[in-house]
C-alpha cells in the first residue's frame, strides 16, 4: 500500500482484519469454518462501501480469503480493474484456501503470484498472470543498529517452528554460537509443555515431518519472544551478524521474504541453496548458501570468527537489493506496468 502511494496513486486501505478482531472468538472460529455470518458480511461492505466512496480504476486484493463473487461483480460495474495478490502458496497448501475464494479466484481480472512452482495453476484459470517475487519495504527494511543488548547476537533466526528449523537451530546453538530467534511456536521447548490446541498447530506446520513436543535445554536460552514487527524486526535482523534464512518444507519455496529482508538490514544471509536463491544474490560473494547440516555449522563458524569478511558480503548483499529493485516499490512498479488500466 504504502509502494502503491509512493508511485503517486490516490489510495484508500481497507482494513479487512478488523472485522475478525471485533468478533467474539466462537463467531471467529465459527465463520471461518462456515465461510458465512456477520464478520465475512462486514468485509465484503466495507470494500464495497470504499470502492463507491473512491471509484477506483483498480482493486488490488492483498491475501483476501472471503471476498464473494457478487463484490467482485459490483467492483467490476463501478469500473475497477480486478487484482489478486497473495504472498503465500494458495494452491498446494489445502489450509490456505477458503471455498468462497475457491470460487471468486477466476473472476479476477489479473492474479499476481510469488511462488514459481504454481505457475502452471495460475495459468489454468485463464486469466492474466504476473509472477512477482517477493521483497522488502525499503522503509522499514534497513539497517537499524542499536546499543541494546536484546537486538544483537552472531547468529539471528525470525521466524516460525517447523521441525527440519529446530533440529539445525539446536545444532547451531550447540556448536556454542550466539543465537537468538524470534518466532511463533516455539515456547514449548522451555519446559515442553503440550497443549491439544499446539499439536494440531504444529502437525499443520509440520506436514509430513515426524515431531515431538519437548524442552530443549540447549535451545531454549536462545529464544526471545514471539514474532516482532517494524523497527523491532529491522532492529533484529540488524543485530545479527548471521541472519539464517530457512525455508519451510511443508511446500516447496525456494525464497521467502527473509531472503529479501535479512541483506537489506545489513546483516549476511546464509539460507538454503535453491536455484532461485542463486539468482538472486552471488554465492560466497553477496550472500552464503547450505546444502545440509555439516554445511551449515562449517559457514557458522567460519563467518562468525571472520568478521571483515562477513562485513563485505552484508554489504555486497545490501547493495544488490539496492541495484536490482529488490524493494517492494520496484516490484510494484514492474507489477503495475503489465496491467493494462
Amino acid at each position: 500500500m504504502r509502494a502503491l502511494e509512493r508511485l503517486g496513486h490516490q489510495i484508500m486501505g481497507v482494513n479487512t482484519v478488523q472485522p475478525w478482531r471485533k468478533a467474539k472468538w466462537l463467531q471467529r472460529q465459527i465463520q471461518r469454518r462456515i465461510h458465512r455470518g456477520s464478520v465475512v458480511d462486514a468485509i465484503n461492505e466495507a470494500v464495497l462501501s470504499a470502492a463507491r466512496q473512491l471509484r477506483p480504476d483498480l482493486v488490488w486484493a492483498d491475501k483476501q480469503e472471503f471476498l464473494r463473487i457478487e463484490t467482485l461483480g459490483e467492483l467490476r460495474k463501478l469500473g475497477a480493474r480486478l487484482v489478486s495478490f497473495t504472498p503465500d502458496p494458495y494452491f498446494y497448501l489445502s489450509w490456505k484456501r477458503t471455498p468462497l475464494m475457491d470460487a471468486a479466484i477466476s473472476e479476477f481480472d489479473v492474479l499476481v503470484y510469488c511462488k514459481s512452482y504454481e505457475k502452471a495453476d495460475y495459468e489454468a484459470l485463464n486469466q492474466q498472470t504476473i509472477y512477482m517475487p517477493l521483497g522488502y519495504c525499503d522503509e522499514t527494511h534497513r539497517p537499524l543498529p542499536s546499543s541494546d543488548p536484546q537486538w544483537t547476537c552472531e547468529v539471528g533466526f525470525l521466524g516460525g517452528w517447523e521441525p527440519r528449523r529446530e533440529h539445525y537451530l539446536h545444532e547451531v546453538a550447540a556448536i556454542g554460537a550466539d543465537l537468538k530467534i524470534w518466532g511463533g511456536y516455539w515456547d514449548f521447548l522451555k519446559d515442553g509443555h503440550r497443549s491439544l490446541r499446539l499439536s494440531i498447530i504444529m502437525k499443520q506446520l509440520a506436514g509430513q515431518d515426524k515431531f515431538q513436543i519437548h524442552a530443549d535445554p540447549v535451545l531454549s536460552p536462545c529464544l526471545q519472544g514471539g514474532e516482532v514487527y517494524g523497527d523491532d524486526y529491522a532492529r533484529a535482523l540488524s543485530g545479527a551478524g548471521i541472519g539464517l534464512g530457512f525455508l519451510r518444507k511443508v511446500c516447496p519455496d525456494q525464497h521467502t521474504t527473509r531472503t529479501f529482508e535479512i541483506p537489506a538490514c545489513g546483516s549476511m544471509l546464509l539460507a538454503d541453496r535453491t536455484e532461485e536463491h542463486q539468482e538472486f544474490f552471488e554465492e560466497g560473494k553477496e550472500a552464503e548458501f547450505f546444502g545440509e547440516e555439516a554445511e551449515l555449522k562449517e559457514k557458522v563458524r567460519f563467518y562468525t570468527a571472520n568478521g571483515s569478511a562477513r562485513a563485505q558480503i552484508a554489504e555486497a548483499g545490501r547493495q544488490r537489493c539496492e541495484r536490482d529493485g529488490y524493494a517492494y516499490l520496484e516490484r510494484m512498479r514492474n507489477a503495475l506496468n503489465q496491467i493494462e488500466i
